[in-house]
């Protein structure tokens, strides 16, 4: 019992700490010193805090203080974390349209992109794992209860909401684990290879959303956009999602 006092006192204090630095942020933002809400919202994060809220409110104070590349980078964060969250939605949108740049793909249909991302990766995984102890569970009553016909098809029905979930984290975890990256700088060369040695084969503006496809020493090979052509840029000119 005294050691789970200390662990509610610990929770009370933590969270009265966070309400006060949000309180701190949403102060500095409103009296238009954007940069400073940055700083606390930044520190938060910095110190464990891992939420969409945090992130969002990041994002509108870089958008705010007018830098788009790192109001873009977590406003994605943000979407990871909650994909159904329509003001995160309308502000990652907002911010890549801004950009010259489109959240939803070019041959996807919104509803189709909505439905794709209605679930984060972290509810997927969970959803699969639900799917697998209900499973184990329908099949326990199968063998060790009546009504044989009527678990039987319960466990059926487990086992195909067991298996659609895991391929859905599957096929998302293969996209949503690629890493991405934002040019931070103002202009960003790409390269035919890791080398300055080789041509810049595409300037590249601040703000771009780029997709990573591997890495060798300090230079990462990335692709623009829906193009299929890779280039080389220096990680010093990006910062990871």
């Amino acid at each position: 019992m005294k050691y789970f006092l200390i662990l509610i006192s610990l929770f009370l204090a933590l969270s009265c700490f966070a309400i006060e630095q949000n309180g701190k942020a949403q102060e500095l933002f409103d009296s238009g010193n954007y940069l400073g809400a940055a700083e606390v919202y930044q520190k938060q994060i910095d110190d464990g805090e891992n939420n969409a809220y945090i992130y969002y409110n990041l994002g509108n104070s870089y958008f705010k203080a007018g830098d788009l590349d790192k109001a873009l980078i977590n406003y994605y964060r943000a979407f990871r974390i909650s994909p159904r969250d329509k003001d995160i939605i309308n502000n990652l949108s907002f911010t890549m349209e801004k950009t010259g740049q489109s959240l939803i793909p070019d041959n996807m249909p919104k509803s189709v992109f909505m439905i794709y991302n209605y679930f984060s990766l972290k509810e997927l995984k969970g959803l699969a794992f639900i799917g697998l102890w209900l499973f184990a569970i329908s099949i326990t009553f199968f063998v060790f209860f009546k009504y044989r016909r009527f678990w039987f098809k319960t466990v059926i029905f487990f086992m195909c909401l067991t298996l659609f979930f895991t391929c859905f984290y599957l096929i998302r975890a293969k996209k949503d684990l690629q890493d991405l990256a934002v040019v931070i700088a103002p202009r960003a060369e790409l390269r035919s290879g890791p080398s300055d040695n080789f041509p810049v084969a595409l300037n590249v503006p601040r703000a771009q959303l780029l997709e990573i496809h591997d890495k060798k020493d300090d230079w990462i090979e990335v692709s623009v956009g829906n193009e299929n052509n890779l280039n080389w840029v220096q990680q010093k000119y990006i910062e990871f999602i």
